[in-house]
């Protein structure tokens, strides 16, 4: 039988939807989207779809051994940390990833206590509002230093040279940044919610007589 209230169950399940919501966010490369005009050895000026994480990419531009210029057509992370093109996107890929361990681990809990009565009890739940809350913030402080690494060389390629410090140029934002922002929003809701999660008890007053 589960210990949380019908506000619980509903903080328990929303908080494993917004976990998801902004792992999928953190992970998936398209928070922002340009495009590479690439001319290639014996073949015609060609444009190719470009999409920038916090600390992966799509579709990027490398010296084969050949040395010649090609253009890799698949999804992967910056060989090294430190070859993250911008430091607010190092700061963001610290800071968004710590948020998203906090919120996963209080949303596994959460849903730990739908099924099991006892785990969630007044004392865990103020403890998984304050870190849902801290999550957020952390998150949010991440999404909120990303546009500052717009006006980094490898950005500002992709973006018509036209992008910089919170302005992305001829790029667009796409899908993943406004799901993360939405994780957020909901993360955030979900703080407040953990507080009214555990079922109340009932005191029965009797008399003597």
């Amino acid at each position: 039988m589960s210990g949380l209230s019908g506000i619980g169950i509903f903080w328990a399940f929303s908080s494993f939807i917004s976990s998801v919501i902004l792992c999928i966010g953190y992970f998936v490369p398209y928070w922002l989207t340009g495009k590479l005009l690439i001319q290639l050895r014996g073949k015609s000026e060609q444009t190719v779809p470009v999409h920038f994480g916090i600390f992966r990419r799509c579709n990027y531009p490398t010296i084969d051994s050949n040395k010649e210029l090609s253009i890799v057509l698949e999804c992967g992370r910056y060989t090294t940390f430190m070859d993250i093109p911008s430091v607010s996107w190092q700061i963001a890929t610290l800071v968004v990833g710590l948020g998203c361990s906090i919120c996963l681990l209080v949303s596994l809990t959460a849903m730990f206590g739908v099924c099991v009565k006892g785990v969630v009890i007044p004392t865990v739940a103020r403890t998984a509002g304050v870190l849902q809350m801290c999550s957020g913030l952390l998150i949010g402080t991440g999404v909120g230093i990303y546009p500052k690494g717009w006006d980094s060389p490898e950005v500002k390629q992709a973006c018509g040279n036209t992008s910089k410090s919170y302005y992305y140029g001829d790029c667009t934002l796409s899908w993943c940044f406004y799901i993360t922002c939405a994780g957020i929003g909901v993360t955030l809701i979900c703080s407040a919610l953990a507080f009214h999660s555990p079922k109340r008890k009932h005191v029965v007053h009797g008399y003597a007589i």
